[in-house]
């Protein structure tokens, strides 16, 4: 697990995709003891609820909703069933498999359901998180990284994440990073040194984990942003319960700002939108590949492109407000101010090279 991770923030780095899109917000997992259909059903209410979680982003909002039609009608909607082996390699072959069930449901079902509820929907394309996590552990203080962190640690961190539909990066915590910051300075609130040391990732939203475990009792002190904007909160208990509950006060944070209220009797609406340095081909399509990641976006007509400059009319659905912090996730568009004297709804952006 530690290698793959490894091998996907390498990839990061060195191409820079941009955004962070999340694919299995439409699927979802749980431990089985067979593979029987019986099982198979009673698990599909909860495992779809998940799914809900996922896609509304704020639970808080889900928990008011009246889901639980939705939840006994929840294998009407799976698309499509598997099994997963989850028994280490070094495990004893002749033991039985310890298998998990993926329900993978219906899209369009699943996104008419949350728009007859009333509910917003967080799509695909989702700002991704940097963890700078210092640890307390019985006196030990580390300052975690890929392949230093302890799995009983990384394992709730990323089960969580995953489970919230959060796309996490952990930093390598190599010599560059080791040079830049510290764990006194995370465990002070340096934050000037933080944000200098979390540029290289450029992730969108920095997360510092201030985690204290004595015990088997787990403190943690969060904190999302740094210097003006940043938030701060507190969790505690078993491990797993406080990076769930202190992961969860982020991710509906987030989904307040990043998902779309439809209703069922919206209509499209056109956003104009200028970017500048589109200097090529190569240039239009990375901007095009990247609005065509957008759940909330329905239609794209290109108006001109020249002289270095791309305008199109976006057909959307949803809030304005919403699209534009969509369109700005991962750091390929830079919006710009309006160019002075302009009366227009046109909003203006740069790509990033």
């Amino acid at each position: 697990m530690h290698r793959l991770f490894y091998a996907l923030i390498l990839l990061f780095l060195s191409f820079s995709s941009y955004a962070a899109e999340v694919n299995n917000l439409y699927q979802a997992t749980a431990p089985v003891t067979t593979q029987q259909q019986k099982e198979r059903d009673a698990l599909a209410p909860d495992l779809l609820k998940q799914v809900l979680i996922k896609l509304v982003g704020n639970e808080n909002q889900l928990s008011q909703a009246d889901i639980a039609p939705v939840l006994a009608n929840a294998t009407q909607l799976v698309e499509r069933y598997e099994y997963i082996r989850n028994n280490i390699e070094a495990a004893d072959l002749t033991q039985p498999d310890q298998l998990s069930l993926r329900l993978s449901f219906d899209k369009n079902a699943v996104n008419a359901v949350i728009r007859q509820l009333g509910l917003p929907r967080w799509g695909k394309v989702r700002p991704d998180v940097l963890v700078w996590l210092a640890t307390d552990i019985d006196g030990q203080q580390s300052l975690q990284g890929l392949e230093n962190i302890p799995q009983d640690v990384f394992k709730p961190l990323q089960q969580a994440a995953d489970e919230r539909g959060l796309p996490i990066l952990m930093p390598l915590m190599d010599l560059q990073d080791q040079s830049a910051l510290s764990f006194e300075d995370v465990w002070s609130g340096n934050d000037d040194a933080i944000k200098t040391a979390s540029q290289r990732y450029g992730a969108d939203i920095i997360l510092v984990i201030k985690m204290t475990i004595h015990n088997d009792t787990t403190q943690i002190i969060w904190q999302s942003g740094t210097g003006e904007t940043r938030q701060r909160w507190t969790s505690e208990g078993f491990i797993s319960a406080s990076i769930n509950k202190g992961l969860g006060v982020l991710v509906d944070s987030l989904a307040s700002e990043y998902a779309q209220h439809n209703q069922v009797s919206d209509t499209n609406k056109t956003l104009s939108v200028q970017i500048d340095d589109v200097n090529d081909y190569a240039d239009f399509s990375r901007v095009m590949a990247y609005l065509n990641q957008i759940d909330s976006i329905d239609n794209i007509r290109v108006n001109n492109l020249g002289m270095n400059i791309l305008d199109l009319d976006i057909s959307y659905s949803g809030d304005m407000q919403v699209l534009q912090r969509l369109l700005s996730v991962g750091g390929l568009l830079s919006e710009l101010t309006e160019p002075e004297g302009t009366i227009t709804d046109k909003k203006y952006y740069r790509l990033t090279h």
